[in-house]
C-alpha cells in the first residue's frame, strides 16, 4: 500500500500561492488578492480531485478507480469553470494579469511538484 503525500503537496502549493501573491502585492492590493484568487481557483478543484481520485486502490477495484477518475476530473473542470465565471462576474475590480499569471504558474508547477514529491510506501 502506498501513501500519497497530499498534505505535502497542498502545503507547498499554498506556500507558492502565498509567495506569488506577495510578489504581486508590490504592485497594489488589487493585484495581491487577484493573484491569491487565481491560486485558489487552481488549488481547490485539484484538492477535490485528489480526494476523490484516490479513494479506491488495487486491481480488484479497477472499475471503481476508472469511474472515480472520470467523475473527479469532470467535476474538477466544472469547478474551475464555475470559479472563473464567478470571479469575473462577482468580483469587480479584478487584476486579470495577476489572476491568470498565478493560475498558469500553478498549472505549470504542479506536474513538477508531483514528480519531485514521490508517494511513500506504507509499512
Amino acid at each position: 500500500m502506498t501513501r500519497l503525500p497530499f498534505l505535502e503537496w497542498l502545503v507547498i502549493e499554498s506556500g507558492l500561492i502565498g509567495l506569488i501573491s506577495f510578489g504581486w502585492s508590490f504592485e497594489n492590493r488589487l493585484a495581491f488578492y487577484s493573484a491569491l484568487t487565481g491560486g485558489l481557483i487552481y488549488v481547490i478543484p485539484n484538492a477535490y480531485f485528489a480526494h476523490r481520485m484516490f479513494r479506491y486502490q488495487g486491481g480488484r477495484q479497477a472499475r471503481l478507480v476508472v469511474g472515480s477518475m472520470f467523475r473527479a476530473e469532470s467535476i474538477k473542470l466544472a469547478l474551475t469553470a464555475v470559479f472563473f465565471a464567478a470571479v469575473f462576474i462577482l468580483i469587480e475590480p479584478i487584476h486579470v494579469s495577476a489572476l491568470l499569471f498565478t493560475f498558469a504558474v500553478m498549472v505549470a508547477v504542479s506536474p513538477l511538484l508531483r514528480w519531485l514529491i514521490r508517494p511513500k510506501p506504507q509499512r
